[in-house]
């Protein structure tokens, strides 16, 4: 028995396609996080200099008064400037990490998803391109691994990368009338 050559064309084809743009989406967000880290180096050096010149000022305003800096208020208010300046440093760096990693978190399911989107392709392309003979023997095996536990694990995982599995929609009713879980009708 010959193999069908320009099937499995088509399906290496569809399958280099998916990992190349997986790929792809991959390299994209970890340009981005790096794009945020560039940004917080900025803006984080741009709001200490900032800081260290208002202290500065409000050293000389003190000097200048005849207020000396032995205790009391002039170092209290100096000690403030610096700790709001480490405060909003702090929260602009707990701001890009949570950008960080929701770029990644998307970079990863994008990946996954061209990767799967890929895999698809090549069975589409291989049975559309004539490799249909073994339609029957991939349909079984196919009905087999989504019934197992690792189908399960996989169509568990996909439905909450999507969100279909937050909210309400267990108490949608089911074919019995009663919502999901239920198994006794109510007269």
């Amino acid at each position: 028995m010959a193999l069908p050559l320009i099937p499995i064309i088509l399906a290496v084809t569809a399958l280099g396609s998916g990992i190349v743009q997986g790929i792809s989406n991959a390299k994209n967000a970890k340009a981005e996080a790096n794009e945020v880290v560039n940004q917080l180096k900025e803006q984080s050096s741009e709001r200490a200099r900032q800081a260290k010149k208002l202290m500065q000022q409000q050293k000389t305003s003190f000097l200048k008064s005849g207020v000396y800096f032995d205790s009391g208020s002039p170092l209290a208010v100096i000690d403030e400037t610096f700790d709001t300046m480490s405060k909003d440093i702090n929260a602009m760096e707990k701001d890009a990490n949570a950008k960080i990693n929701n770029l990644m978190r998307q970079g990863k399911t994008a990946f996954y998803n061209s990767l799967l989107e890929g895999v698809v392709n090549a069975g589409m392309g291989y049975f559309l391109g004539g490799g249909s003979k073994a339609t029957a023997s991939l349909g079984n095996i196919g009905s087999k691994i989504s019934n197992s536990k690792l189908g399960t694990a996989v169509q568990n995982w996909y439905n909450s990368s999507r969100g279909w599995t937050k909210g309400s929609f267990g108490n949608l009713p089911t074919s019995n009338g009663l919502p999901s879980g239920n198994t006794t009708k109510i007269v």
